[in-house]
C-alpha cells in the first residue's frame, strides 16, 4: 500500500482520538467511524488489487497478472505508455522501495478509482522498479542510464545531468526546490519532484502530447515557471514546478522540436529486441511484488 495514504489514514485516527480524549466527547468518534471506515476499505480494495502482482514479457507486451479475492490479468502494450513514474514515500525510503505506475493511451482510471490498470509495479526494490521502467523503454538514450536515474530518484541539487530549480524557488517550495528539476537524453524526459515523496517521471519523446507553462503572480515576481507535460488520462501529471523561467521557456522550444522528429523518425514497434542491456546488464524476463 502507497505510504502516503498510510500515513494519511494513521495521523487521521490520532487526530479523531486526540479530539475525543481532550473533549471526552464520545458522540465524536461514532460521526467520524464512517468516515474512517471508508477510507480503510479503499486501502483494503488496493491491497487485495494489487495482491500478488506479477509481470512478464509477451508477444504483445507487458503481461499483468495481480489480485487476492480476484484474480486479474491484463496486457500493457509498450508502445501506448505515454509515461513511467517511479515513486517512493516517507516510510519506504528506509528499504528503498518504489512503485511504478504509467499512463497508458485508452485505459485512463479505473472506475474503482484504484487505477489498477495502470500498475506496473506496486512495491518493489529500486532494481525491481528499474527492471519494470526497462520492460517498456529498453533505451532511455544515454550510455549512463543508471547514473542518471539513481540522480533522478534520490539525488538533489545540480548534478551531473539534472537542471534543478534556482535557490529563489526556496519561498515558494521550501521543502522541494532543491530536488524539483528536468534532465534530456536522446530518447526521453526525465522530470524529478518531491523531497518527502519522491517522484521520477519518464516522458519518450516521440510520446509527448503537448507542453505548456504555468507561472502565478509569485512565480513571476521570483521569475520562475513550472514546465507541464500533457499527458493521456492516468495517474501522472509530469510536471517540473518552479524552474528558472527562462531554462523553463527553452525546454518548452527544445522539447517541442524534440517531440515533433521524434515522431517523425518513430519505427514499427519491436520491443521484444533487446540489442543492448541498459542497467546492470541484468536481463529481467519476470517480475513479482
Amino acid at each position: 500500500m502507497r505510504s502516503g495514504a498510510t500515513l494519511g489514514l494513521a495521523l487521521g485516527i490520532l487526530a479523531i482520538v486526540g479530539v475525543v480524549v481532550g473533549t471526552r466527547e464520545i458522540g465524536i468518534l461514532f460521526s467520524a467511524l464512517p468516515a474512517v471506515l471508508g477510507f480503510g476499505g479503499y486501502l483494503f480494495q488496493r491491497f487485495t488489487g494489487e495482491f500478488g502482482f506479477r509481470s512478464a514479457i509477451s508477444p504483445d507486451g507487458v503481461r499483468l497478472r495481480h489480485g487476492l479475492l480476484e484474480t486479474r490479468s491484463q496486457t500493457i502494450p509498450p508502445g501506448r505508455v505515454q509515461a513511467v513514474r517511479l515513486q517512493q514515500g516517507p516510510f519506504w525510503r528506509g528499504p528503498d522501495w518504489w512503485r511504478v505506475d504509467v499512463n497508458v493511451a485508452g485505459y485512463g482510471v479505473s472506475g474503482d478509482g484504484t487505477d489498477t490498470k495502470s500498475v506496473l509495479l506496486p512495491v518493489g526494490t529500486r532494481d525491481e522498479a528499474l527492471a519494470a521502467l526497462w520492460l517498456v523503454l529498453p533505451d532511455l538514450g544515454t550510455p549512463e542510464p543508471r547514473a542518471l536515474l539513481d540522480e533522478g530518484l534520490s539525488g538533489r541539487d545540480a548534478g551531473e545531468h539534472f537542471v534543478v530549480s534556482p535557490r529563489r524557488a526556496r519561498l515558494l517550495d521550501p521543502v522541494s526546490w532543491r530536488r524539483n528539476g528536468f534532465s534530456v537524453t536522446d530518447r526521453a524526459l526525465l522530470l524529478r519532484s518531491g523531497r518527502v515523496f519522491r517522484s521520477l517521471v519518464v516522458v519518450p519523446h516521440e510520446r509527448t502530447q503537448s507542453l505548456g507553462l504555468e507561472q502565478g503572480p509569485l512565480q513571476r515576481r521570483l521569475d520562475v515557471a513550472t514546465f507541464a507535460v500533457h499527458s493521456t488520462p492516468g495517474p501522472i501529471a509530469p510536471k517540473a514546478g518552479h524552474l528558472d523561467a527562462h531554462d523553463a521557456a527553452r525546454l518548452l522550444d527544445t522539447q517541442s522540436v524534440r517531440a515533433r522528429e521524434a515522431r517523425a523518425h518513430q519505427g514499427p514497434e519491436l520491443w521484444m529486441r533487446r540489442d543492448e542491456v541498459p542497467l546492470d546488464d541484468a536481463r529481467p524476463e519476470e517480475a513479482t511484488a
